[in-house]
């Protein structure tokens, strides 16, 4: 190793994933250049002591637009770089599964992926039993179906999130394309991540090295 070597500035966390080509849907440089930014404050950010530096978040699009004071994506979707959207389990319980079919259908789509849906079904035969069910891409899908009570909203919940993914990846599997829908951990709260295949092995080189989760 020379001197200037000892130097070197290493990479930041969002230039490691400019290198594999995450950001390379956003075609606004000035939303770019805010977003990595952002990512790379939210990283070393080390002021909430309950939380503490090492995560990699990813803001929305109404952020960085209200923040940097940029024009707002017209798009029905909050992501801001066309791969990573949060979802919520509460909310995809609590009647919102469509709305958030919405959002994925704006990231499928700028990546040259058919998201369509329809005839979306909830069944609720007692107060503690429910069969929801959707079309996507012309197949039926169950999103869940069984008992809910108090005791068991947390476990219904996550299947909501489980079914979300699982319903997403197999319209991708429908048209052979290799991407892949994954869910990853934020600080308080999670999202969903379309990549292509060869993008997700970098990615999750990335990701270990930070305080996220991944579930495939």
């Amino acid at each position: 190793m020379g001197l200037f070597d000892l130097f070197k500035r290493s990479d930041t966390i969002s230039e490691k994933l400019e290198k594999f080509g995450y950001f390379n849907l956003i075609e606004n440089e000035e939303k770019r250049k805010f977003l990595k930014a952002k990512i790379d404050f939210d990283f070393n950010d080390d002021s909430n002591q309950l939380i503490g530096k090492g995560w990699l978040i990813f803001p929305n699009d109404f952020y960085i637009s209200s923040v940097n004071k940029l024009a707002e994506y017209k798009n029905g979707s909050p992501t801001s770089d066309f791969r990573a959207f949060e979802v919520s389990a509460n909310y995809l319980f609590r009647g919102e599964f469509v709305d958030y079919l919405e959002s994925a259908k704006v990231v499928f789509e700028t990546n040259n992926l058919k998201l369509e849906f329809k005839d979306e079904i909830f069944d609720e035969n007692s107060l503690e039993r429910i069969h929801h069910r959707i079309t996507v891409n012309n197949k039926e899908y169950i999103i869940f179906s069984g008992q809910v009570s108090r005791d068991k909203i947390g476990q219904v919940m996550k299947k909501y999130l489980d079914s979300f993914r699982e319903i997403l990846n197999d319209a991708i599997k429908q048209q052979s394309l290799k991407y892949k829908v994954i869910l990853v951990t934020q600080s308080e709260s999670v999202v969903l991540i379309l990549l292509e295949t060869k993008k997700l092995e970098e990615f999750k080189k990335i990701l270990a090295q930070t305080k996220n989760r991944l579930e495939e």
